[in-house]
């Protein structure tokens, strides 16, 4: 190859990353991708695809409709624990965060409860310290995430003594477990003004 080749080689490619970072400073100038038909690009999640992040002109957040704190079921308010454990798991923090983005958003919310609860199994003692333990995680959960407004005026456990299910006496071992998973939760009970 000779030193001329060599050269217009070189050019051409120079050309070609220029075009390429001048066609990539044009997308960056929009928020979210489109496609052909100027529809915004979702992810399989359903957020938007985004080139850059730019407040006031997300395309996406026109299509998000906030809901009230009342819209909210008991299973949304609702967050479940591994058997024996107090941490929350990534569903639940996923839960508690859009529940505490209502929570922030709605005024008409008077006050909101935190209820920890266990399954059946261990002593009556074990379980009103794992449901409190439970309760305690959530309660904090919510006031790192900026919910600590004095509306929430209440925390308590109930141990087992409010289960939610119903698993026959002669169930044990991982088939018990399994079956007690809802009784191993914290409710936010929210009343409104």
């Amino acid at each position: 190859m000779t030193i001329r080749t060599t050269r217009l080689s070189l050019i051409a490619a120079l050309a070609l990353i220029s075009s390429v970072s001048m066609a990539s400073a044009e997308t960056m100038d929009k928020d979210s991708v489109y496609g052909t038909e100027g529809q915004v690009v979702r992810a399989t999640n359903g957020t938007c695809v985004r080139t850059k992040w730019e407040a006031g002109q997300d395309k996406c957040a026109t299509r998000q409709v906030a809901r009230s704190i009342d819209e909210f079921t008991q299973e949304e308010r609702t967050v479940y624990f591994k058997f024996n454990r107090s941490a929350l798991t990534k569903d639940s923090m996923t839960r508690l965060n859009t529940l505490i983005s209502a929570l922030k958003a709605d005024q008409s919310v008077r006050e909101a409860r935190i209820v920890g609860y266990a399954d059946r199994i261990g002593s009556d003692a074990y379980n009103d310290q794992l449901s409190q333990k439970r309760a305690e995680t959530v309660r904090d959960y919510l006031f790192a995430k900026g919910y600590s407004n004095a509306r929430v005026t209440e925390t308590r456990w109930v141990g087992e003594k409010e289960p939610s299910t119903n698993c026959p006496e002669e169930k044990n071992g991982a088939s018990l477990i399994s079956c007690l998973q809802n009784d191993r939760r914290v409710e936010v009970e929210v009343e409104l003004q």
